[in-house]
């Protein structure tokens, strides 16, 4: 188990609130957010699990792990050419949650929706962080690593939840499924991400898979 210091990533939190390209937030969304970004530190408690496994080849899917077969053809693709793959669950705890239903119970629903993006936005940062220090400890190694995807996105089904947390020790953080294969606490972060010998890296690993997504109004678009 790793842990992480609290904080948030602005830029993530502003899109999700509402920031379009340069323009700005509304004054009254910059004045909530200012406040509420006071009190976010000490409702976080970042931490995350990790496992190195060794991606196989087979009949066009890609095994992580006994129990774990990858048939998603955008990702298989995406990850043949690994040399490892990386998987994860970061989360920044339970606290949050709580906060946001209380201002919910008390009708401080903007309050609660500002909390929420904050929440998003760090854990957001934990992801971000452990893939950089992933990569710069590899970078010895002359390996390079590529775009993140978590199940939900990219054509990924959320039903593969399930099969992911099963290479992880995700009871160490106390992050759980729920019969719909949502995490709990909500403002968790499941994922995998490949190593790939720098020769082999894709070329725009940075923004995949945005680059090839038809939304392009998708507010969390890189």
């Amino acid at each position: 188990m790793l842990s992480f210091s609290p904080g948030f990533d602005r830029n993530f939190v502003e899109r999700l609130l509402g920031r379009r390209r340069q323009r700005k937030l509304t004054g009254a969304t910059a004045r909530r957010l200012a406040v509420q970004e006071q009190n976010i530190p000490g409702l976080l408690k970042p931490r995350l699990v990790q496992r190195l496994v060794q991606p196989v080849l087979q009949d066009g899917k890609l095994k992580l792990g006994e129990n774990f077969l990858l048939e998603n053809p955008k990702l298989v693709r995406a990850l043949r050419d690994a040399a490892a793959v990386v998987c994860f669950i970061a989360t920044v705890g339970p606290a949050l949650d709580q906060r946001i239903a209380r201002l919910q119970q008390q009708g401080q629903l903007a309050d609660a929706a500002i909390l929420d993006a904050l929440g998003s936005g760090a854990v957001e940062r934990v992801a971000d962080q452990f893939q950089k220090q992933v990569a710069a400890e590899y970078q010895a190694q002359d390996l390079v690593a590529g775009p993140r995807f978590s199940p939900g996105y990219c054509d990924w089904p959320l039903a593969d939840q399930p099969r992911l947390f099963s290479l992880l020790a995700n009871e160490q953080i106390a992050v759980e499924l729920d019969r719909s294969c949502l995490m709990h606490p909500r403002k968790s972060i499941s994922a995998i991400f490949g190593l790939f010998p720098t020769a082999m890296a894709p070329a725009d690993r940075d923004l995949i898979p945005c680059r090839r997504c038809s939304k392009q109004n998708c507010i969390a678009r890189r």
